[in-house]
């Protein structure tokens, strides 16, 4: 599958690892044991800086969603938010502090492991994880349909899309 990588959402994390200067306040959300030592190391170089950081579990769910959504709410002006952890819990996390009133410049996304996708099924609108490269197949769990996981990242629904590989036959 032939796919131009200018018009592509799939991340660039690369490109996107950095975040807006003047940050009065930083937090970094830590998603389990992988991710302490980048977070630690990340640590020293807001030397100077008022610092929060907050080990999580390393799965997304509904205990750091409100452990991120309690600390935007005390947010003010001039915070900033560091995501150290799978590419499934930062792209969650993000859409998240996206939803509560962070923009882009504001959030600095530091992936550690891309191995497991966070894969939304266009057919019965859940969402899953799978350990699958973008382009080959994987099955929902929820309807059995065969998706090809396509070159498009909703930040919304923090998911690669997926769809039934023989969708057009049926």
């Amino acid at each position: 599958m032939n796919v131009c990588m200018d018009t592509t959402s799939v991340p660039r994390w690369d490109e996107e690892r950095s975040i807006a200067g003047g940050g009065r306040t930083f937090t970094i959300l830590s998603f389990g044991d992988e991710a302490a030592e980048q977070a630690r190391n990340l640590l020293l170089s807001f030397d100077g800086r008022r610092v929060d950081w907050m080990r999580l579990p390393a799965e997304w769910g509904d205990t750091a969603a409100r452990v991120l959504r309690r600390q935007l709410d005390a947010s003010r002006i001039g915070c900033r938010l560091v995501l150290v952890g799978s590419e499934a819990a930062v792209l969650a996390a993000r859409a998240v502090a996206v939803a509560g009133g962070l923009v882009d410049e504001e959030i600095m996304p530091v992936p550690i492991d891309t191995a497991d996708r966070a894969v939304y099924c266009a057919h019965c609108h859940t969402t899953h994880l799978a350990d699958v490269e973008v382009g080959r197949c994987t099955t929902c769990p929820n309807c059995r349909a065969e998706l090809v996981v396509y070159h498009h990242v909703s930040r919304h629904h923090a998911a690669y899309l997926g769809y039934m590989i023989d969708a057009e036959e049926r």
